[in-house]
């Protein structure tokens, strides 16, 4: 079993997840690597810890160290094509973001990734990735690493995560395909 260390906001372990998640719903990453990882972390049954550990590792590698949108894109488009992933169009306003992360969520069922600005326990302020389960009156936030004893879902009201998810600039990734 892996040390409890909250991996709540790293990036490589929630797209791990997200990854993970998608491929069990028949969404096959493009990279082998990544395919097989995701292979081994399903057939390992209860005790998947090591091999979750293998696929968060192969994410950070492809991901290079860098948080950036454009590079978290570019990854993903690596891994799904260049349609497969995406975001909500650019401007508009707060409520035409909602309904179209509601239908999103409504027509497929599946989490998306979100950056969001937020204070962490050292009391320092500042980028912090989710994987957004639901969006209704409050927005649920998956356990970025289900394969350990954490429990690190989270859930908040609409109106605080849009806010957040507002101040890093309304950055997310969907599954379009």
């Amino acid at each position: 079993m892996s040390e409890l260390t909250p991996r709540a906001g790293d990036l490589a372990t929630t797209l791990a997840t997200w990854i993970y998640l998608l491929h069990e719903t028949g969404r096959r990453p493009q990279d082998g690597a990544v395919l097989a990882a995701c292979a081994a972390l399903s057939d390992a049954g209860g005790a998947a810890d090591a091999q979750g550990q293998a696929l968060v590792a192969l994410v950070a590698t492809g991901l290079g160290g860098s948080e950036e949108p454009a590079n978290v894109r570019s990854y993903l488009e690596g891994l799904y094509g260049e349609t497969a992933t995406g975001g909500l169009p650019p401007g508009g306003d707060r409520e035409g973001a909602l309904r179209a992360l509601r239908t999103y969520q409504f027509r497929t069922s599946l989490p998306f990734i979100a950056r969001i600005y937020d204070r962490f326990p050292d009391g320092h302020v500042g980028p912090h990735w989710v994987m957004v389960e639901r969006v209704t009156d409050q927005v649920t936030c998956m356990d970025p690493y289900p394969w350990d004893d954490l429990d690190e879902e989270t859930h908040q009201p609409l109106i605080e995560f849009m806010v957040k998810w507002e101040l890093a600039d309304r950055t997310l990734f969907l599954f379009q395909a």
